[in-house]
């Protein structure tokens, strides 16, 4: 597979964990809006903040497999600003590759807790909902992100970019 086409498919994967953040992160505004709405007659809805804090853990992680693909994290260059495109290329490559090892790591364990929590039943206070899905689907989110940091520190070395 060549490299283009690796980074179109990883790219179609982050823009796909993307849009499901987005419908995740609408689902949390509906649920805060119809909460403060009922409140507001005194009928909250019981187990909101148990809803709303699952979405909202779970979309994040999903936003950062594009924000990786995209170069979009923050960069403080002040110490670099002054090294070769080379010396560049090969720095991004080896902090990509540090966030790529950190990252699948995270996604090691989370998957190990979604399994801890499947096995004893835990589930969330008012509504009983699984917490298991909510580590699955946060580990899924973070395997795509490690993968495309690592795709990206192997493309910074092949194709070093330009800094903006």
């Amino acid at each position: 597979m060549s490299l283009a086409a690796l980074r179109g498919a990883l790219t179609r994967l982050a823009v796909g964990c993307a849009l499901v953040s987005g419908m995740l992160l609408l689902a949390a505004v509906a649920v805060t809006t119809a909460s403060v709405l009922r409140g507001a007659f005194g009928r909250p809805i019981l187990g909101d903040s148990e809803i709303v804090e699952m979405l909202l853990g779970v979309a994040v992680v999903l936003c950062m497999p594009l924000c990786e693909m995209k170069g979009a994290h923050v960069v403080v260059d002040f110490f670099t600003q002054k090294l070769p495109p080379r010396g560049l290329a090969v720095l991004d490559a080896v902090m990509r590759v540090v966030v790529a090892v950190v990252v699948a790591v995270l996604a090691w364990r989370l998957a190990i807790g979604g399994y801890n929590m499947w096995d004893r039943e835990r589930d969330t206070m008012f509504l009983q909902l699984p917490f298991w899905w909510g580590y699955a689907a946060a580990a899924l989110g973070m395997t795509a992100w490690s993968l495309c940091a690592a795709f990206v520190a192997a493309e910074s070395l092949i194709r070093p970019r330009h800094p903006a």
